[in-house]
């Protein structure tokens, strides 16, 4: 009795330590974790799967009945003209069906499975960025982040505190889906690992929702249901595509399967050892065609889901210090120069090891040529994703107008640092020089893999990624010049410009019927240039670039005599006005 009162002094103790040391999240937890809630929430989630057990039961067969049931959860394998082949349920001696209760509880696990993922994904995406959104109109959102609390303890406090009764519906979830997976004979530790996977997953959304709900865009109601609605169609599409066999989808966009924790299944059901025919769905079979580097990692369970938790910790990694560095200060960019060379190391690197595909005639795989389309193809793929990245990039690392104006009034205070190092690595300098340093990075990093893997097409995949990334500072300078500007909504206005420059004259080719085939030359300045570029001479694709790089000139100069006027100080202009009036007199 003593050691139980002790054990539960020093719980409370933890409790009340990690309170104080977070008061976010109590000041969530006070409003939310009433016990109306929690009951209304227990009810729900009992509720669910109650009729959850109530349909799988319904599709066992009638005791009464003495006629042939066949069905699912039968045992016995019948052949008939109709149907190549059905599950039948036989009886025993005593006249008792026999039930293939392995799989009923396996079909039980899934499904919960399922309904979890969902909705810890979508729901609580919504919840935190509605808070969020309330916060902003309460005016209650500066107040907190004038609080003495420690750098993440608030975005901490949101992600555990605001969801807390969506934790406990899904609390009151487990045993049955513990329960489940231990019948059907699934091994506690891939349970464990699943549940990491799907704590993993909430980790990376929410803090994305998080960033989203602190982006400027002035749609504060829609915000919740924009991003519930992008992310529920990719957990549909997701799903669909796991579930069905991605056999076919050996291509870089498997990438977006490492995303969904519902990838991890497919081990648990290879764990089971089910009969042959009794499962139709997420088969590690399908992981064959998938590789990284040429490697196919996803055959060994503990390698594949060693690395989908590594992916998600990787990009919560990212997620997290950019949310942290914008909450504390709204006004800064997304990212600072540094941090945006590392991140294009990292998304370039994965983005290539996907594209390296097994089928390909690389150094990391010991495969003949069987492919070179497909791994073109990929290669096609590779270049529109670093292209969109890319653009992310503009708007990540481009300070606004009075950024730009107080940097270049107060740069000659900085001492010992040069002006290509302030370009390079400075927090409000032009990010120019920065976007194009990152495409440098890419280019460097995928060049080898080019001469190494197709060095029949290698000429014409280099100049295509030169040229995409000669569009993209293209459209960094467009950016930064628009956000010199004195208008209104110059965020909006720079998001709507770029967006035109890429969108449109691909939509007007289209429209014309000019096809990469019929006019080359034209899809050149598109945002894909690579197929273009393997139709047209050299000396083309060097005209081309000349064109981007005389108009990329053109407005950096009009960007530098901006910041020239703008670095003029106050008392300078005073005086130069002073003295232009004395002249008149």
């Amino acid at each position: 009795m003593k050691q139980n009162i002790r054990l539960f002094r020093t719980s409370s103790s933890l409790w009340s330590k990690f309170l104080d040391s977070n008061p976010q999240f109590f000041r969530e937890i006070r409003g939310r974790f009433k016990t109306r809630n929690v009951v209304i929430a227990a009810a729900i989630s009992v509720i669910c799967q109650f009729l959850l057990v109530i349909y799988l039961l319904g599709q066992l067969p009638e005791y009464a009945n003495t006629g042939t049931q066949c069905g699912r959860y039968g045992t016995e394998l019948v052949f008939s003209e109709v149907d190549y082949h059905k599950l039948c349920f036989a009886q025993n001696e005593a006249g008792n069906w026999l039930v293939n209760w392995q799989l009923w509880w396996l079909d039980l696990f899934i499904i919960l499975s399922f309904i979890s993922i969902f909705t810890l994904l979508l729901v609580g995406a919504h919840m935190l960025i509605a808070d969020m959104a309330q916060e902003k109109e309460r005016n209650t959102l500066n107040f907190i982040r004038l609080t003495p609390q420690s750098a993440g303890s608030i975005p901490i406090g949101k992600i555990l505190g605001v969801p807390i009764l969506l934790y406990t519906a899904i609390a009151f979830i487990l045993p049955l889906h513990l329960v489940a997976g231990l019948q059907s004979n699934i091994p506690f530790s891939l349970i464990v690992s699943f549940d990491l996977a799907v704590v993993a997953s909430c980790a990376f959304v929410y803090c994305l929702a998080l960033l989203w709900s602190l982006s400027e865009l002035n749609i504060a109601g829609l915000k919740p249901w924009l991003a519930s609605g992008v992310l529920g169609i990719f957990l549909l599409l997701t799903s669909v595509i796991i579930l069905e066999g991605h056999s076919e989808l050996d291509r870089f966009l498997v990438w977006t399967l490492m995303f969904n924790p519902a990838t991890v299944l497919a081990y648990l059901i290879d764990a089971c050892h089910l009969k042959f025919g009794t499962i139709s769905y997420l088969s590690t079979a399908d992981f064959d065609n998938l590789s990284f580097f040429g490697r196919a990692l996803w055959t060994n369970a503990t390698v594949g889901m060693g690395f989908i938790l590594c992916n998600f910790c990787l990009w919560t990694y990212w997620c997290w210090s950019i949310l942290k560095r914008r909450f504390y200060n709204p006004q800064s960019t997304l990212l600072s120069k540094s941090q945006s060379y590392r991140l294009t190391s990292c998304f370039t690197l994965i983005a290539l090891g996907f594209t390296l595909q097994r089928d390909a005639p690389c150094m990391y795989c010991n495969l003949p040529p069987s492919n070179i389309a497909h791994i073109t193809d990929n290669f096609t793929y590779l270049q529109v994703c670093l292209s969109l990245f890319g653009l992310g990039l503009i708007f990540a690392l481009s300070p606004h107008r009075q950024t730009l104006h107080d940097w270049a009034r107060y740069r000659h205070q900085t001492k010992n640092s040069s002006l290509l190092s302030e370009l390079i690595l400075g927090e409000n300098s032009p990010a120019i020089v920065a976007i194009a340093f990152n495409q440098i990075i890419t280019i460097a990093l995928i060049a080898p893999a080019i001469f190494i893997v197709l060095p029949a097409s290698r000429q014409y995949l280099l100049f295509g990624l030169i040229l995409s990334a000669t569009n993209i500072i293209l459209c960094a300078v467009i950016a930064q010049l628009i956000l010199t500007l004195k208008t209104s909504k110059k965020g909006i206005w720079s998001i709507l410009t770029i967006g035109s420059l890429n969108a449109l004259p691909a939509i007007c080719l289209g429209i014309a019927g000019l096809t990469v085939t019929t006019a080359p030359q034209a899809w050149l300045f598109s945002f894909a240039p690579l197929g273009a570029a393997r139709l047209v001479p050299i000396p083309t694709i060097a005209f081309a670039l000349f064109g981007q790089w005389l108009a990329i000139s053109i407005v950096s100069l009009q960007i530098t005599r901006k910041l020239k006027q703008a670095g003029a100080s106050e008392t300078k202009l005073l005086m130069d006005r002073t003295n232009g009036l004395k002249g008149k007199r």
